[in-house]
């Protein structure tokens, strides 16, 4: 069955990411290194993760009342946890799909209008991430950002930049667009498909321009994100703590955001590998051992990937949302 197989192929990849961080890092599993946990400061991450993630239903709930669908808080949570859940066992955010699909389904939100809200979602993260990345690193490195950082945070600033230049120049293009020159002499069927994309389009756009339209429901919007995001610097924090690791919290903030940056494109299920390199370089940049910094991502992946699956997937089953990611009963091939 499907599921049983994505689900196994991810028990595999991370069993191989725990054996290669063991190898490489140096990590010593014994007792002697569980005792070393701090259970109290490790409880910490546990309660800090799951308030993100409520963080961010409350979030998604908010943008899409203010692009006119509002939702239930409860609904919006669950089926945003469901959709962690799939992109958790999936590449490329593929959960993404699975709440299109729902709201359609039980909502009847229009497909452009719920991507509008998730491409919402990705611009204020990485404006979020950005901007703490800035901060954190700055406070982090007295004023000193490494080059392949300054390069990284540029070309994202760049990438975010002519997105919201294209933003703002579509009312002025939106006319021209439905009266493309030349159009009429096409097949009608082109014509057809043409104005059927482009109306999507213009949807998801002027969706999105809403949240522009209301300066104070964007400026809670926009606090809520960064709220979101501090959460994971704070989560960094405290397993350095639990391992009896004191380094100030700017260092947690700068490694968590710049991680979450270049896994920001994840191109195996969870981000596998793809973050959890990243986030030992980082931490190698302020003298943790390697050893110490394996450590760390492995029990952040605990708390944030091979315990969350379960939950999330439970919360799936429980919702009924597996009819629209293709987990229920009955749809395996």
């Amino acid at each position: 069955m499907k599921h049983y197989r994505r689900l196994l192929f991810i028990a595999a990849l991370s069993l191989l990411m725990v054996l290669a961080l063991v190898k490489l890092g140096r990590v010593e599993i014994s007792l002697n290194t569980l005792k070393r946990v701090h259970a109290g400061w490790y409880g910490l991450v546990i309660v800090s993760f799951y308030a993100s993630v409520a963080a961010r239903g409350w979030r998604w709930r908010r943008i899409l009342h203010e692009m006119g669908h509002p939702v239930g808080l409860v609904y919006a949570s669950a089926l945003l946890t469901a959709g962690l859940f799939l992109s958790a066992i999936l590449p490329a955010r593929a959960g993404d799909l699975g709440r299109l699909a729902m709201l359609k389904q039980d909502h009847d939100v229009p497909i452009a209008v719920g991507l509008a809200s998730i491409a919402a979602e990705r611009v204020l993260d990485v404006f979020a991430l950005l901007v703490l990345a800035g901060v954190g690193g700055w406070l982090a490195l007295s004023g000193h950002l490494p080059p392949e950082v300054v390069q990284l945070l540029t070309g994202v600033t760049s990438l975010m930049a002519v997105g919201l230049v294209g933003l703002v120049a579509v009312p002025g293009l939106e006319q021209r667009l439905v009266d493309l020159p030349g159009l009429g002499r096409l097949p009608l069927r082109v014509q057809s498909l043409y104005r059927r994309g482009l109306d999507f389009g213009l949807t998801m756009v002027n969706s999105i321009r809403l949240l522009t339209r209301r300066p104070a429901a964007l400026a809670v919007i926009v606090g809520q994100s960064f709220f979101i995001w501090l959460w994971d610097g704070v989560i960094i924090y405290f397993i350095l703590l639990s391992l009896n690791i004191v380094r100030p919290f700017s260092i947690s903030l700068f490694t968590a955001m710049t991680g979450a940056l270049a896994a920001a494109i994840p191109l195996t299920p969870g981000a596998l590998g793809q973050y959890d390199a990243a986030l030992i370089s980082l931490l190698a940049l302020f003298g943790l051992p390697t050893a110490d910094g394996s450590l760390t991502v492995l029990l952040l992946r605990v708390v944030q990937l091979w315990t969350f699956i379960p939950v999330s997937g439970l919360v799936t089953y429980v919702f009924g949302f597996s009819r629209a990611l293709s987990l229920g009963e009955g749809r395996d091939v």
